[in-house]
């Protein structure tokens, strides 16, 4: 029988356009996450990033958490959703703040957060994340920390990640439908940033290309921080169908080929080795 959800517990679950994923970890004492269950089932319902058949899309979420609980012994009740559609977009909100030469106080930061998150006209679209990305003092860009510093002018950059409301509502909806509390929807790119690049890499500037089936996210990192981010409607799946249209062979053998024998980097070999294709009806 599973146990109710111990304290420092996390799941996430993300919902793709070729698999739904379920991840149960537990916090430990020094903050590392240790991973309890997993599961997996394909996507149903799911057409670039967006849910195409909501009850498909709910019978596949429920799949693939009751897998993870049964690995873990554990019922759990909320949820962390990822969130990779095509609509999502970025913008830089900047705000700047009078200090008049005085030390900068926390209360001077939260004043400047609050009015940069007020000044953000998300045209209709609804905002998954507002984060600091750089603090600058009269004029001086790039301040991580200016807590204790004396300015005349205290300023921010606020990254500011958005989507389309109707696909992050249904996404939420989905996800309740199967029983679940929603503790926050995370926008992809920010998810994968944290998780495959190391703090180095974050602060020297990386490009971070996020190839999924349906979806390719490109995002920038510099100074530690999130600093912009595309989104472009096209994936793996697509190379696949291309690779079995080009070459007249199904879609199973395409996609073991690209597995197999795909690179983005060229090789010498290119050129000599042959790859045997089986046609549609040998």
């Amino acid at each position: 029988m599973a146990k109710a959800a111990p304290e420092g517990l996390i799941t996430a679950l993300d919902i793709g356009s070729s698999k739904v994923s379920a991840m149960i970890a537990q916090k430990g004492d020094g903050g590392e996450l240790v991973v309890l269950g997993t599961g997996q089932r394909e996507s149903r319902g799911v057409k670039r990033g967006y849910i195409a058949d909501m009850g498909a899309t709910e019978a596949a979420v429920r799949e693939a958490v009751e897998q993870a609980e049964r690995i873990a012994g554990l019922n759990i009740e909320n949820v962390w959703v990822g969130f990779s559609a095509g609509g999502l977009v970025s913008d830089v909100a900047e705000v700047e703040l009078e200090l008049g030469g005085h030390r900068v106080e926390q209360g001077d930061i939260d004043a400047l957060l609050a009015a940069g998150r007020q000044s953000i006209d998300p045209q209709g679209r609804m905002v998954l994340h507002a984060q600091p990305a750089l603090y600058t003092l009269d004029g001086l860009t790039g301040v991580k920390k200016p807590l204790g510093l004396h300015a005349d002018r205290l300023g921010v950059h606020i990254h500011v990640v958005a989507a389309d409301g109707s696909p992050v509502r249904n996404l939420d909806l989905c996800v309740r439908s199967a029983h679940l509390e929603v503790k926050s929807i995370i926008a992809a790119p920010v998810a994968t940033g944290l998780a495959c690049l190391s703090e180095e890499e974050r602060e020297l500037g990386v490009a971070l290309v996020e190839l999924g089936a349906g979806i390719t996210n490109v995002s920038l990192f510099a100074g530690g921080m999130l600093v912009g981010l595309h989104s472009i409607a096209m994936g793996a799946a697509d190379l696949t169908d291309d690779i079995a249209s080009a070459f007249g062979t199904r879609r199973q053998q395409a996609e073991r080929m690209k597995c197999f024998h795909g690179s983005a980097n060229a090789s010498p070999r290119d050129n000599h080795d042959m790859i045997p294709i089986t046609p549609v009806g040998a």
